[in-house]
C-alpha cells in the first residue's frame, strides 16, 4: 500500500459494527471527525448513503472515489452497443455467449463489469487492499440493492479476489483471456470527470509497467492476453502486439496465444 497514511472516519460518537470490521480487515486506524480536522492522515475512507468512499483530507479536493455500478457513464457504457465496443472486440468474445476472463488488476471494476455485462464469467484480483475494499462494497450493494436487473445478473458473474497476479497466477489455473490494465498517467488533470482518478492516483502512485506480468499471463491464458494502453503509450514492455484496438484516449493490445486467432 502507498506510504500515505489512511483512517477510517467515524461518523458517531462509537464507530459502527461495519466501520470496526473494515478496520480490523484492512488493518487501519479509527478516526474521529476532531482528528481529521488536525489534517491527519491523508486520506480516510467513510460509510455514506452512497456506500464506502476514499476521501482526500484536503479542503480543496471534493472529490471521492466511490464503486458505483448503477452511474450514468457506466450504465451507457452497458447499454445496446456494448459489444460493439473496442474493449469488447479486443478480448475476442465475437458471437460467442461468454468467455472466462480473468481481470488481474481489477481496480474499481469498471472494464470488469462490462466483460461481465457483455456475458463473460470474470474473476477480478486487486492487490490494494483499499481499493478492494471500495470495490467489494461497490458490488456487494449492486447484489442486493441495484435497480437494475441486468446489473445485477453481471455483478454475479463477477469474483473478487484479494490478490497480486504476479505472487497468485500459478494459484489461479488458465483463463481463456487475461486482461491487464495497468493505470497509466492521467493527461488533462482539469477535468473534473477524472477528479476521482487522480485522487486514486494519488493514493496508490503512477504504475510502472510491472517486468514480468505480460510474460506470465501469456502462460496461463489459453487463448489471448489484453492490455489496455494509453493512446499513444509505447507497447507494454516492448513487445508488439499482434492486434490492436484503438480508440480516442486508449487502445487494446491483443497477444494471440499461438495456434490461436
Amino acid at each position: 500500500m502507498s506510504e500515505l497514511s489512511v483512517g477510517i472516519l467515524t461518523r458517531k460518537g462509537s464507530p459502527t459494527a461495519a466501520e470496526s470490521a473494515l478496520s480490523d480487515t484492512l488493518g487501519l486506524p479509527l478516526i474521529s471527525s476532531e482528528q481529521l480536522a488536525l489534517g491527519k492522515p491523508e486520506f480516510y475512507l467513510c460509510y455514506a448513503e452512497t456506500g464506502l468512499s476514499l476521501n482526500a483530507n484536503d479542503a480543496r479536493t471534493s472529490a471521492a472515489v466511490v464503486v458505483d455500478f448503477d452511474n450514468k457513464k457506466l450504465t451507457r457504457r452497458a447499454g445496446d452497443g456494448l459489444r460493439q465496443q473496442n474493449l469488447i472486440k479486443a478480448i475476442g468474445l465475437k458471437k460467442r455467449q461468454t468467455l472466462r476472463v480473468l481481470d488481474a488488476t481489477a481496480g474499481l471494476g469498471s472494464d470488469g463489469f462490462l466483460l461481465a455485462r457483455a456475458g463473460c464469467e470474470v474473476r477480478l484480483l486487486e492487490r490494494n487492499t483499499v481499493v478492494h475494499a471500495l470495490l467489494e462494497d461497490g458490488m456487494q450493494r449492486a447484489l442486493k440493492g441495484s435497480r437494475s436487473p441486468a446489473t445485477r445478473d453481471a455483478v454475479s458473474r463477477m469474483q473478487l479476489t484479494r490478490a497480486d497476479f504476479n505472487q497468485a497466477a500459478a494459484q489461479l489455473g488458465s483463463y481463456q483471456v487475461i486482461y491487464i490494465d495497468p493505470m497509466y498517467p492521467l493527461r488533462h488533470k482539469s477535468a473534473k470527470s477524472k477528479k476521482s482518478m487522480q485522487l486514486l492516483q494519488q493514493l496508490l502512485g503512477e504504475t510502472a509497467d510491472v517486468p514480468g506480468i505480460l510474460e506470465l499471463a501469456l502462460q496461463h491464458a489459453t487463448e489471448r492476453v489484453v492490455i489496455k494502453r494509453g493512446k499513444q503509450s509505447p507497447s507494454y514492455a516492448g513487445v508488439s502486439p499482434d492486434i490492436s484496438f484503438k480508440g480516442s484516449s486508449s487502445r487494446f493490445d491483443v497477444y494471440l496465444i499461438a495456434g490461436i486467432l
